[in-house]
């Protein structure tokens, strides 16, 4: 179980995680069927030809998913099933169960990421509440990491108080944070983006908008 608040880059790291991995990545839908699910999971799974009943595809997919654990296995890579944005699905039992009976089924674990309720919400159903076997929680970035971030997408050179005032301004949230490079990269810009982009350099620009009014957040001197 994978939890956190919007905007502090769950998605983009499991992402990254299944393009490293032999993973297979969905993404929940608030309109889901137990039959929608499994068409995207075959589909997800490279099966050409669905069956139409729901009975057959979950055969379908059983198979397909132990082919692929053999498969990851002869490669030696991770392989899982990541379900995002599961908060739309998670109080639903028929759903949730049936990812219970496919991980139990198939022994592969199922990566479940939402928001802070998921974890409450899956406290509903005891069965399978209980066969969580590891929580993890995506906090807020501190300014170190604000400074990782900034060196390895930024295309300029970003002084020390930029990161900072980007640091307090986003309050450490990584979909923030791009937003404000971003801007950063825009100004360099015309400066053929050599030098070190100081708060100075930035005054009078948006940096990023508030996410609680939509208002663009200039720096100032």
């Amino acid at each position: 179980m994978v939890d956190g608040d919007p905007g502090l880059g769950k998605t983009e790291t499991v992402q990254w995680w299944v393009t490293q991995t032999s993973a297979v990545y969905l993404r929940a839908k608030q309109e889901w069927t137990p039959s929608w699910v499994l068409r995207e999971l075959l589909a997800a799974l490279d099966e050409k030809m669905p069956a139409a009943s729901f009975e057959r595809m979950y055969g379908q997919a059983l198979q397909r998913l132990s082919e692929r654990v053999r498969l990851a296995a002869r490669e030696e890579l991770s392989f899982a099933v990541v379900i995002d944005e599961v908060d739309y699905v998670s109080k639903r039992e028929t759903i949730i169960n049936n990812f219970r009976d496919l991980s139990d089924m198939t022994e592969i674990p199922f990566v479940l990421v939402g928001m802070g309720k998921v974890r409450h919400h899956l406290a509903r159903f005891p069965a399978v509440a209980s066969r969580v076997g590891k929580y993890v929680e995506f906090e807020k970035a501190t300014i170190e990491d604000t400074r990782i971030l900034v060196d390895g997408l930024c295309e300029v050179p970003v002084a020390d108080d930029l990161v900072r005032l980007l640091h307090r301004e986003s309050q450490g949230r990584v979909r923030e944070i791009k937003e404000g490079i971003a801007a950063i990269e825009r100004r360099a810009r015309p400066n053929g983006g050599t030098c070190t982009v100081t708060i100075a350099d930035m005054v009078g620009e948006v940096l990023l908008n508030d996410r609680a009014t939509g208002k663009p957040l200039r720096v100032r001197e």
